[in-house]
């Protein structure tokens, strides 16, 4: 004769051999992969002509709007005459930010917060050869345009928030974000590489600079936390140790020299031939080579 309490141990049985053998394994993937370090992408947001308005209808107006930490692309959509608006910000949590503001008013909003105006990490930017689509970098924020945003509006990728790339087509990247987000954009890989080269050396040149001279012979890109680290500190993680010091005193020297260069070619109308071989003296890592290049 079974016992009242057998009954209900073999329902609970039952039920949990029904719930493991037909829900979980016949589930996918986990969307995040330890064993290989790859994400399965839970959301994908793909920028294309025809995703504008249906993120448009998702989001959530705002302004003036304020970036934040959980700010991963930020969206110049100034070009579509049939909408207000002009700016779509994309945040990790998953929600949407819209603005009738351009994306130059916004980035220069976060830029004035974080007290460090763009202009002066371009001239830093230049000191390294960077004269086009400079990132800004301060500390740990890595923004990076897309496309040359002097006189024009451009879209913004935070890559501290990227963890890596990958090629879908020759016209067609997906940037794997943190939160297991998949950022897909309408850029050639040459062209992300070449974003992502140009905000790798500016890092590790606004990096060293930082770097007290006690700290010279650790790791200074290594990540305790316990979390995937960003494409950008994967690029130097293991490239630290035996690289050149960058002092301040360098920096200014290479500042003035760009200042006074560019004053020459204002008046002379012409480029100055020697301006290479002079910025191949600033001592950035020679042995580093990025594996997006």
């Amino acid at each position: 004769m079974t016992r009242p309490n057998d009954r209900a141990i073999d329902m609970i049985y039952k039920d949990f051999h029904s719930y493991y053998t037909q829900t979980i394994l016949t589930e996918g993937s986990n969307p995040f992969q330890t064993g290989t370090g790859r994400y399965i992408a839970s959301r994908t947001l793909s920028i294309k002509s025809e995703s504008y308005f249906l993120h448009l209808n998702e989001a959530i107006e705002q302004t003036p709007l304020f970036l934040t930490k959980d700010s991963f692309y930020i969206q110049d959509i100034s070009h579509l005459s049939e909408s207000p608006y002009n700016t779509l910000v994309y945040q990790i949590c998953g929600s949407i930010l819209k603005t009738e503001e351009t994306t130059s008013q916004v980035m220069k909003r976060y830029f004035q917060y974080l007290k460090v105006d763009y202009t002066f990490i371009q001239r830093i930017g230049k000191c390294i050869g960077i004269n086009q689509r400079c990132p800004y970098v301060v500390g740990e924020v890595l923004f990076a345009p897309e496309k040359g945003s002097i006189k024009n509006n451009s879209s913004w990728i935070a890559f501290h928030h990227v963890v890596y790339l990958e090629s879908i087509s020759s016209h067609l990247v997906s940037f794997k974000i943190r939160k297991y987000h998949e950022l897909i954009l309408p850029l050639s890989y040459k062209r992300a590489a070449d974003m992502i080269q140009k905000t790798t050396s500016l890092y590790h040149t606004t990096k060293a600079i930082s770097i007290d001279l006690q700290e010279k012979f650790t790791s200074r890109y290594q990540d305790t936390r316990l979390e995937d680290m960003h494409i950008i500190k994967k690029n130097l993680t293991h490239q630290s140790l035996g690289q050149p010091t960058i002092e301040l005193t360098t920096l200014f020297e290479f500042l003035s020299l760009h200042r006074a260069n560019d004053m020459l070619q204002t008046v002379l109308g012409e480029d100055n031939p020697y301006m290479e071989d002079l910025r191949k003296q600033f001592p950035l890592p020679t042995a580093y080579k990025s594996e997006y290049t």
